[in-house]
């Protein structure tokens, strides 16, 4: 048995080995049953939100200001294109978004420009809005149009569009909304998410003001944080790409494109469309898709060889990074990391701007590694190491924050037979379920930092080098430990099951099935919550992959963060078959040993990059889950 001395003396090498690790229309509706009518008089426009069985609360509508702009199909004006101003649907992903202009529809003139005068009303301020145009000229001979160019730009909050906004409308536009809200949008220009899903629309739509600035029709976006690295020339490539289409009749031209974006839903007969497809299916038809961009596109810089993939990343730095550990998600979609170094809690917003430069500093943050956010948004984090005298000489600690970065708990909690804690895990009724890596046992706090598991924890010397904790639906504590895994129930009890050769991290779905990173033999492994059997050993990226942060998305899918082979790897939740390709996703994206991973309500997947201290988003790469993760996943 590994001597608990070892731990401490190894630090951080053990984080990047094995020592803590065994061995490495207008016709739909619009926000479920309301519908919109609108009443011009001489003077008055009126909105009235009409229940048809529903309550009249909610935000209050909003006038509608003057915005215009132009659409260019690459560089070339598109004249009689019919401009939509769309606001998206609340009744579910992709489904009940409204066209605000119909059926007063703007239209483009002989140079590309359109003039939307105000004869709007937004739902609310905050209702999130684009604009779509679809047919027009794109440069042919007078008379004749594209009935297949459909293109769209994200604009964000109804509210902020104001008399000086200015949309340039075109394909770099429409591949960052394709990528940005994939995991909300249907074909034909239908966005929309769940009713309680608002705050995951919004930062997605924030996200394609990362990709593309609106406002020049160029990736990446204004928005973008200082030192954020974009795959900038894969956005403008898949642009080049509809940009053959685009400037074209529809015709032969749009053939290429339409058969590599073909798909198990079908063959696309818009550009949108194709794009969507395209950045929905990133592993399928990658040299392909290539293959029909034009020599010289209009966007550049643009690839030099076809992409690993079709998945669009961006990598942020800052924040107090320091060989970053497991990765949480709050309520709001802002992004926490612990650290390993440095003695602080790093947050990113949605989008990626730091919170604190240097991040919050903490009494009792040393040597970090998990991180978990509860029911009321405040942040827990495991110190395998404790500041002197803080937990009488036992070694570690956990500490609290608020949502702000006040710390609540002092030098940190060291309760409950604490001991060289690594990982934790929340749930809705409160508890705080520890991993205690040193003594082989378990942790259960309340949501105030007492201890429900005694002086020893659950479990002592049952749960042997424990690294990892996920939480059922029945408040059970399930516990990646050397060779297996061991359920904990609340009152202590545990369950041990063989499986793994060397876990690192573990997850539980929906249905309850345990899935598990088994760092040591490259593999991903799921068992069944029933009796622990095993369902399914599926070996990742050729058996050197070193599997580290496990995941479950909203769909049921599962993915992985490939420590060795710097990628992400993606399972099919129902057959455990691998979806990625076979080395992973992400070998475009600057990937450094990547540790923790964690699914936002937006669909974007998060990973920590512990040996280039930055983190790392795929944009609207998986299916959304609600957050913060209090249990299984759910949709949010």
């Amino acid at each position: 048995m590994r001597s608990k001395v070892s731990i401490s003396a190894t630090r951080w090498s053990r984080l990047r080995r094995a020592d803590v690790l065994p061995a490495k229309s207008r016709a739909g509706v619009y926000g479920g049953a309301a519908c919109i009518l609108f009443a011009l008089t001489a003077s008055v426009a009126l909105s009235l939100l009409c229940g048809c069985g529903v309550s009249l609360q909610g935000p209050p509508a909003v006038r509608g200001e003057v915005i215009q702009g132009h659409v260019r199909g690459g560089q070339q004006p598109v004249s009689g294109a019919t401009i939509q101003l769309y606001a998206a649907g609340a009744s579910g992903p992709g489904a009940g978004a409204v066209d605000l202009l119909a059926p007063n529809d703007a239209t483009t003139d002989a140079t590309g420009f359109f003039n939307i005068t105000g004869d709007y009303i937004c739902p609310s301020a905050t209702t999130q809005v684009y604009l779509v145009a679809r047919g027009g000229n794109p440069g042919l001979a007078q008379g004749e149009s594209n009935p297949a160019l459909v293109l769209m730009a994200a604009l964000g909050d109804c509210g902020a569009l104001t008399g000086a906004t200015s949309i340039e409308v075109n394909e770099v536009t429409t591949a960052a909304a394709a990528w940005a809200l994939a995991p909300f949008m249907s074909a034909d220009a239908m966005v929309g998410a769940s009713a309680t899903n608002a705050t995951g629309l919004a930062n997605a739509f924030a996200i394609a003001a990362n990709l593309a600035d609106a406002s020049a029709g160029l990736a990446p976006g204004a928005a973008l944080p200082a030192g954020a690295l974009m795959e900038t020339a894969k956005l403008n490539t898949l642009a080049d790409v509809l940009a053959a289409c685009v400037n074209s009749d529809g015709g032969a031209a749009c053939a290429p494109l339409f058969s590599v974006a073909t798909t198990t839903n079908g063959a696309p007969s818009n550009t949108l469309d194709a794009a969507l497809n395209i950045v929905a299916n990133p592993g399928a038809n990658t040299a392909a898709v290539f293959g029909a961009a034009p020599a010289q596109g209009p966007f550049q810089p643009t690839l030099s060889a076809a992409p690993n993939d079709w998945t669009m990343s961006i990598t942020y730095l800052g924040g107090g990074l320091n060989v970053p550990g497991d990765v949480a998600i709050d309520l709001a979609g802002n992004v926490l990391a612990a650290n390993y170094f440095g003695g602080v809690l790093s947050k990113f917003s949605p989008s990626g701007v730091t919170a604190s430069a240097t991040g919050f500093a903490g009494e009792g943050l040393d040597e970090s590694y998990g991180v978990a956010i509860d029911s009321s948004d405040n942040v827990w984090v495991t110190n395998e190491q404790s500041v002197t005298g803080a937990n009488n000489h036992r070694d570690g600690s956990v500490s609290e924050f608020s949502a702000t970065g006040a710390e609540l708990s002092g030098y940190g909690y060291t309760g409950g037979g604490v001991y060289y804690p690594l990982a934790v895990a929340t749930d809705a009724t409160g508890a705080v379920w520890i991993a205690d890596y040193g003594d082989s046992s378990a942790t259960l706090l309340n949501d105030d930092g007492s201890a429900v598991s005694g002086g020893s924890g659950y479990a002592a010397s049952a749960l042997p080098f424990v690294s990892a904790v996920a939480l059922d639906g029945g408040h059970n504590a399930w516990f990646a430990v050397e060779g297996g895994v061991a359920r904990v129930t609340s009152a202590g009890t545990v369950i041990n099951y063989a499986c793994c050769d060397g876990p690192a991290g573990i997850a539980v779905d929906l249905a309850g099935d345990v899935w598990v990173a088994d760092y040591s033999a490259s593999a991903v492994v799921e068992l069944a919550s029933l009796n622990g059997s095993v369902l399914h050993t599926t070996t990742i990226n050729g058996g050197d992959a070193g599997p580290q942060g496990i995941a479950v998305d909203g769909a049921g899918n599962v993915w992985a963060a490939n420590y060795y082979g710097n990628s992400l790897a993606e399972l099919n939740g129902a057959s455990a078959a691998v979806v990625s390709p076979a080395e992973g996703f992400g070998l475009d994206a600057p990937l450094n040993e990547p540790y923790g991973l964690a699914i936002d309500a937006s669909g974007n997947v998060w990973l920590s990059n512990s040996g280039a201290n930055t983190l790392t988003e795929f944009v609207g790469l998986a299916s959304p889950v609600r957050t913060p993760l209090l249990g299984p996943p759910v949709q949010p």
